[in-house]
């Protein structure tokens, strides 16, 4: 059967409550983000789901939010595997801003109408157009490029594969960007260009090399997540 991954985006922080980029930044979870990935856990536990290895970034968000879920599940004992090129994607000088100002200013920059007629293209397009523009009007020049953050996650994905069993249940913790970026480099029409919500769970699997979407941004484990709107 291969592997079979279920890919969770970290829990709420204080940075998605207050609609701030993070990145590569980091902001601890919010009382709420600790209590939804604990009820992750929890009924991933119930659903008789056991890993046979867990991964997160090397994000303390998304190392924190893991630990959770394994501790509340009864798996605190597993290894949890971190790897750096699975973190977030880097916004560069725009890190920390509120997402609403720099949706106005990538507008602006884009020549659209309005926030609202950038965000409907951007939704459907055929690569990040955000990323496009973070990369275009960075000052500091320290946003990634899209073909550099793609680059990076296909990496982070061969060191998973590399350190799981053949087959088995695995665990990722990741984030909004990067899990996006993870679905549509298997299937472009899989997910719009915009964050799954916060303890979500997509399920893949990898097989003879292949990775292949099964379900996508699933938030019956907890009922209650907030979607993003990255």
């Amino acid at each position: 059967m291969g592997l079979q991954l279920y890919l969770v985006r970290h829990g709420r922080t204080e940075y998605n409550e207050a609609g701030r980029l993070q990145g590569w930044r980091d902001a601890p979870l919010t009382a709420q983000g600790r209590a939804v990935a604990e009820q992750l856990g929890r009924a991933l536990g119930a659903a008789g789901i056991v890993f046979d290895a867990a991964f997160a970034s090397t994000s303390p968000r998304a190392e924190t939010t893991a630990r959770l879920i394994l501790e509340n599940k009864g798996q605190a004992d597993l290894t949890l595997h971190q790897i750096a090129d699975l973190r977030e994607y880097s916004f560069g000088s725009f890190e920390g801003e509120l997402i609403a100002d720099v949706y106005r200013k990538v507008a602006q920059n884009s020549g659209s109408p309005d926030v609202e007629t950038w965000l409907e293209g951007y939704r459907r397009a055929e690569h990040n157009l955000l990323i496009e523009s973070v990369c275009r009007m960075d000052a500091e020049g320290k946003a990634e490029t899209e073909a550099a953050f793609t680059r990076r996650l296909r990496q982070g994905m061969e060191e998973l594969v590399a350190k799981s069993p053949e087959q088995g249940k695995v665990l990722l913790v990741s984030h909004g960007m990067a899990i996006t970026a993870l679905l549509k480099m298997i299937d472009p029409a899989s997910t719009p260009y915009q964050s799954v919500p916060n303890a979500s769970v997509s399920r893949l699997d990898y097989e003879n090399g292949v990775w292949r979407i099964l379900s996508v941004d699933d938030t019956s484990f907890v009922g209650n997540a907030v979607p993003e709107t990255l």
